[in-house]
């Protein structure tokens, strides 16, 4: 409860009770005796004060108004007592801790029960109806608004923790697809270049090679620009490329001594498969030239019904066939390429099939 419901709620008791007092409905049960003028005013003050304090000290504002309940009920049962003890026992339930829950509501139900039972038994029954239904009045029924309150509390808070996980795990998402795009857009051309800078001091004349080295710096450029964009935008939309984006990391390994042999095409794919495919190829064109420069390199895209097949080979350099790991090492590239993959449903393999390193990208051609 907030102080201004608080103090709001505090007053209206107090003005419950000026008006009940002026209209002579002060005491449930006046043949009891009644209070006298100032004893009304200490019960106004008392339950004034034990209501205020209530959201902030619940379990004072219960065991007072218990007190003052049980010596106020020989005298004839004052309303404004009982009234204030309905919004005590709201806060007990709402901000109070579990045990205190517990122990007021448990108490609740057994002062209700118990002292109809009671009337019931001394008085007459209809007497300890008429006491049941003022303790579902007075007691049970601001449990049962607590518990809605506690209920719609737990529900927001929930939402919340909700939305707060659901943003995470988006984020999360899209710093790995940016990572992605950073790999595939830049580690490939600069890898490219390094290893172009690298044939261009052990040859006479480099001007091939520096002119292929400048078209993969273009190439990373366009390619980082792209993403700028993309990210300075108010859309979602991811960067693609198209498969004519493989020239400069053909012309890379070309200018190392591999021979490169494109087969096939892109044409009849979408979109992102296009963009997928590219991406897979691309990388497994960079790792051929950096691990195996000067060994052939056969790119070969066909679509089959409604899948579209990609295949990479490059014969293996001598020292990687002498070596037990052979790229099995999984990296960020092997990696990206099977999320890019899985990400529309597809599959990518990667490994040696005898003198050969072969990448196999499948994916299928209905996802848009």
């Amino acid at each position: 409860m907030s102080p201004s419901s608080t103090a709001l709620s505090s007053i209206g008791t107090l003005i419950a009770g000026l008006l009940l007092w002026v209209s002579g409905a002060f005491s449930l049960v006046p043949d009891w005796g009644g209070h006298s003028a100032p004893v009304k005013v200490a019960i106004l003050l008392a339950a004034f004060v034990l209501q205020w304090i209530a959201p902030k000290r619940p379990v004072v504002a219960v065991v007072a108004m218990l007190l003052l309940i049980a010596v106020d009920l020989p005298s004839g049962v004052s309303l404004p007592l009982w009234i204030s003890f309905t919004d005590v026992i709201f806060a007990a339930a709402t901000v109070g801790s579990p045990m205190l829950r517990r122990v007021v509501g448990s108490g609740c139900f057994a002062l209700t029960m118990g002292g109809a039972i009671v009337v019931a038994v001394v008085v007459d029954p209809r007497a300890g109806v008429l006491v049941g239904l003022l303790g579902v009045a007075f007691l049970i029924s601001p449990l049962g608004y607590a518990q809605s309150v506690l209920a719609t509390v737990r529900a927001a808070r929930a939402e919340k923790l909700a939305a707060e996980a659901e943003h995470a795990t988006a984020l999360a998402q899209e710093r790995r697809r940016v990572s992605r795009e950073l790999h595939d857009t830049v580690a490939g051309h600069v890898s490219a270049i390094a290893i172009l800078a690298e044939a261009a001091r052990d040859v006479p004349d480099p001007a091939p090679i520096i002119a292929s080295m400048r078209s993969n710096s273009l190439a990373a450029l366009t390619e980082l620009r792209a993403m700028i964009e993309v990210l300075a935008g108010d859309g979602d939309d991811t960067a693609t490329v198209r498969w004519a984006s493989l020239t400069p990391l053909i012309a890379a390994a070309r200018s190392v001594g591999s021979e490169v042999t494109v087969t096939g095409g892109s044409a009849g794919l979408t979109v992102l498969a296009e963009t997928v495919m590219t991406r897979i190829a691309g990388e497994s064109l960079t790792n051929a030239t950096r691990h195996a420069p000067g060994s052939p390199i056969g790119v070969d895209l066909v679509t089959v019904g409604d899948t579209a097949e990609l295949t990479v080979r490059n014969r293996l350099s001598d020292d990687e066939r002498r070596s037990n790991d052979l790229r099995m090492t999984e990296g960020n590239g092997l990696r990206n390429m099977r999320i890019r993959a899985e990400s529309v449903g597809g599959t990518v393999t990667a490994g040696p099939d005898g003198e050969h390193w072969t990448v196999q990208a499948r994916l299928p051609m209905g996802r848009s």
